[in-house]
């Protein structure tokens, strides 16, 4: 029995491929062929082979490289792997903020009011821009609120009665436009799988096949609960306009992206297999009903109540016709008093049925004006391949409930980007509270990357989504994170020789790395780690002094500190207060050093 060859399965680059090779013909066949020079056919060969091998070495490696989410490189696997864990991230987000509208109402009779007929309410989906954007009311806007601001704003000549009433509200805007697509599905077919648009879309409003049926986004397809908002028949005693109830989807989907387009997941139940499963009595699922006299302390499975086996039902011979959303500028923040246009007014009047007068109307119509009180800013920053692994790595962790710190930071970065973002956060037990209430403090970014408060909407959205997952004993309180800019002057000593603009160059490149990336809320500043930087540097004998400066002027916060105040006693580093964050906000002018 000829002896079985010995391999050597460590070999895996070209070179030892080659190698090995070369070594086992001159081995077993020497006498059929002994010409390995390069330039040989012989040689052609054992060099094709070896680069056969190295190809396939590599890229078995780099799949299996790919399969993790810590040694995965590629962004669309690195998505697809933190959605598995729980982290979806998804690009384009929307901007929210608040717009102040006015309209201009009609006197009553006695000119003592506004005529409450021609009172109106301006719907969801009316369209505004600052000319460059976008935006649309996701709320509606109703004017016989009683909190809504009444003022006179033109008179008679004659008697001095108010004719014309100005009415002011506030509703919560976001910007973007919505998108109908339409895509014909053919025959069944489990787990249907449909490309809606690139990945500028940020959110799905809704899906409906030709019949009429609504498909309802879910979180997972196993997912059969959604929670839908109702009207409360009985607003005007609870003073609550809408009710949650739970319903059975047995039509849903899950929303997928990567860098090439949205997309939409199905089930593979279908019309002749309805999912009718649902929420079941508990009577029929916990207890044993088997006649004894005692129950038994058996544990059971809650997911009972919801047991599915089809993953909802999947559209077949039809139209789905599809309207997302996506903004229509790379651009949608909004300075001050800029949105002030309203290319498409919805308005009702619900007071004016008997006999409404629909020149009145119009022109109520035609009076509506809008303006933003504040600056609109969201944070378009795309987080880093790191980033995205350190979010799914703690999503994770956090098994879908809210409980440590940790838990808390997760879900408020996991929060979608069409409610708000935020870019620092930091939960403490509040030294003021009791009975586990917890402050949180927060901080966003504007499109210069400066730290900027967090919006009021962006905060309500915020403990909306945190309410959902987080103990029912705890009580959360969201505050702005103070902001204290800071800077630093350094003094060094260079080497003789060394030309003193290029060391100086190279000492404030690496100083400026050193804070490019922004600090978390109460992370301290150790100066030590300046001189260290410094002190690497080529060229560089040693850092005599650096000297830390609270910065305060018209373009930075001004708290009113001095350095004293956050400097430790020996002064080797800043200690930074629990609800404050340190910001080098403009580097270029605050980081300055002084070669001696």
């Amino acid at each position: 029995m000829p002896k079985k060859p010995f391999i050597n399965y460590t070999s895996k680059n070209f070179d030892s491929i080659k190698q090995d090779l070369v070594e086992h013909a001159k081995r077993y066949y020497p006498n059929s062929y002994n010409d390995f020079s390069d330039s040989s056919f012989g040689g052609l060969i054992m060099d094709s082979v070896a680069y056969v091998g190295d190809m396939l070495s590599f890229y078995l490696d780099f799949q299996v490289n790919e399969s993790f989410l810590e040694t995965s490189l590629d962004i669309n696997n690195i998505r697809r792997i933190s959605s598995q864990m729980g982290y979806n991230y998804y690009g384009s987000p929307s901007s929210y903020g608040i717009i102040s509208m006015f309209v201009l109402v009609p006197a009553n009779s006695t000119g003592l009011g506004p005529d409450t007929r021609y009172i109106p309410i301006i719907k969801t989906g009316t369209k505004l821009s600052n000319g460059e954007a976008s935006y649309r009311l996701t709320e509606d806007l109703d004017f016989n609120d009683p909190e809504t601001e009444i003022v006179a704003a033109r008179f008679d000549s004659n008697t001095g009665k108010p004719t014309q009433y100005a009415l002011k509200g506030y509703a919560q805007i976001k910007s973007g436009v919505e998108y109908l697509k339409e895509i014909e599905v053919g025959n069944q077919e489990k787990f249907l799988r449909v490309r809606v648009t690139t990945a500028a879309a940020n959110e799905i409003i809704s899906v409906f096949d030709s019949e009429g049926h609504q498909y309802y986004q879910v979180e997972n397809l196993s997912q059969e609960v959604v929670y839908l908002e109702q009207t409360n028949p009985n607003a005007a005693s609870d003073n609550v306009t809408s009710i949650i109830k739970p319903f059975i989807a047995s039509r849903r989907f899950v929303v997928e992206q990567d860098q090439d387009g949205t997309y939409l997941q199905f089930g593979y139940g279908s019309e002749t297999q309805l999912d009718r499963t649902g929420l079941t009595d508990p009577s029929e699922v916990v207890l044993k009903m088997n006649g004894r006299n005692y129950v038994s302390d058996d544990a059971f499975d809650p997911s009972r109540f919801l047991g599915t086996d089809k993953f909802g039902i999947a559209p077949a011979n039809t139209t789905l016709r599809i309207v997302f959303g996506s903004n229509n500028s790379t651009n949608v923040n909004a300075e001050i008093n800029s949105i002030s246009t309203v290319s498409n007014l919805i308005m009702e009047f619900p007071n004016d049925i008997t006999s409404p007068s629909l020149g009145t109307q119009q022109a109520v119509r035609n009076s509506a004006e809008c303006t933003n009180e504040s600056v609109i800013t969201v944070e378009r920053t795309i987080p880093t391949p790191e980033e995205i692994k350190y979010r799914a790595y703690a999503i994770y962790a956090a098994q879908n409930r809210i409980v440590t710190k940790n838990d808390y930071e997760a879900y408020v970065y996991q929060m979608p980007r069409k409610f708000g973002k935020v870019s620092r956060i930091s939960v403490v037990n509040d030294p003021s509270g009791i009975n586990k209430r917890l402050a949180m403090y927060v901080i966003s970014k504007d499109n210069n990357d400066f730290f900027v408060n967090t919006n009021e909407v962006t905060k309500l959205n915020l403990k909306t989504w945190l309410n959902k997952n987080k103990m029912m004993t705890d009580q959360i309180d969201i505050f702005d994170a103070r902001i204290i800019n800071v800077g630093f002057n350094y003094k060094y000593n260079i080497e003789a020789g060394y030309s003193k603009n290029r060391v100086a160059a190279d000492v404030n490149q690496a100083i400026r790395e050193l804070f490019a990336e922004k600090q978390y809320i109460g992370e301290p500043i150790y100066i030590t780690t300046i001189y260290q930087t410094i002190n690497r540097i080529q060229g560089v004998v040693d850092t005599l002094k650096v000297t830390p400066v609270i910065k305060q002027s018209a373009n930075y916060s001004n708290l009113g500190l001095e350095i004293e105040d956050v400097l430790s006693k020996d002064g080797t580093y800043l200690k930074c207060p629990k609800n404050c964050v340190f910001e080098v906000k403009f580097p270029n002018q605050d980081l300055k050093g002084t070669v001696l």
